[in-house]
C-alpha cells in the first residue's frame, strides 16, 4: 500500500509543537476495502494516528476501522449516505461546518456534493457559500492544516456530469483559507494515484476514493 508523505505547517496545539513529529493518516471514501479490516494489513500499516472519512461509506465499516485501528474517526456525509436522523456514527465525529483540532492537526470539514437531484447532503452554490460563510467565522483566519470534503473543488477532479462536478465556493474557500492539505472522495478514478492527486495553489488536493495512507510532517515553529 502506497504512502504519501507531506508537509504540513503546525496548526497545533502547544504540545505537538515542541517537537517534530509525523501524523500516519488513514483516509477512506466511497468504496469499501476488506483487506483494512485483515490482520495482516493492520499489523503492517502499523501506527495510525487518525481516520479520516470523505463519505458514502455505512456507518458499520467506519465504526469497525476506527474500532480495528484503535483510532479517533472524524468524517463528513456523501450524497448516497444517510440523513443524520438514521446516521448512527458511534465512535465517529461528524465534521461538516466544524473546526477541530486533533492529533496536532487543524480539521475542518464540508458535507455533500452538488446538487443534481434534490437528495441528501446535495447542495446548490447558494447553499454551500452559507455553509462557507459559517465556517470561516468558526476559523477565524487561523491556518488549516485539512480540508475534509465528499465532493471536490470546482476544477479539479471533477467529473462531465452535474452530480459530479465540484462547487465553485467549495474552490473559493479553498483558495481563501489555503489549507495544506484537502480530501475528497465521490469522483470515481481512472488510472495511477499521481492522477488522483493535484494542487490548487499550495494546498495538496487529494483524491481518497477506496483509501490512502498519508503521513502529515509536523516541524517545531
Amino acid at each position: 500500500m502506497a504512502r504519501t508523505l507531506l508537509p504540513c505547517s503546525p496548526a497545533a496545539d502547544l504540545g505537538a509543537r515542541r517537537l517534530t513529529t509525523t501524523r500516519h493518516l488513514l483516509a477512506v471514501s466511497d468504496e469499501e476495502d476488506p483487506q483494512l479490516l485483515d490482520d495482516r494489513t493492520v499489523t503492517s500499516l502499523g501506527q495510525i494516528d487518525l481516520l479520516l472519512g470523505c463519505g458514502d461509506l455505512p456507518a458499520e465499516y467506519l465504526d469497525a476501522l476506527a474500532t480495528r485501528y484503535r483510532v479517533p474517526l472524524l468524517f463528513v456525509r456523501g450524497n448516497h449516505d444517510p440523513p443524520r436522523p438514521q446516521g448512527d456514527y458511534p465512535l465517529g465525529g461528524d465534521l461538516d461546518g466544524r473546526v477541530i483540532q486533533m492529533a496536532g492537526l487543524r480539521i475542518a470539514g464540508l458535507e455533500g456534493a452538488h446538487w443534481y437531484r434534490g437528495g441528501p447532503q446535495q447542495y446548490r452554490e447558494w447553499q454551500m457559500s452559507l455553509k462557507v460563510l459559517r465556517l470561516s467565522l468558526r476559523l477565524r483566519r487561523r491556518p488549516l492544516d485539512i480540508l475534509l470534503l465528499h465532493g471536490p473543488p470546482a476544477g479539479v477532479h471533477e467529473g462531465t456530469d452535474l452530480a459530479h462536478q465540484g462547487l465553485r465556493a467549495v474552490r473559493r474557500a479553498t483558495e481563501r483559507w489555503r489549507p495544506r492539505l484537502l480530501l475528497h472522495g465521490h469522483v470515481h478514478p481512472h488510472g495511477s494515484l499521481s492522477q488522483r492527486d493535484t494542487t490548487i495553489g499550495p494546498t495538496k488536493v487529494i483524491n481518497v476514493h477506496g483509501h490512502r495512507i498519508l503521513e502529515l510532517e509536523l516541524k517545531r515553529v
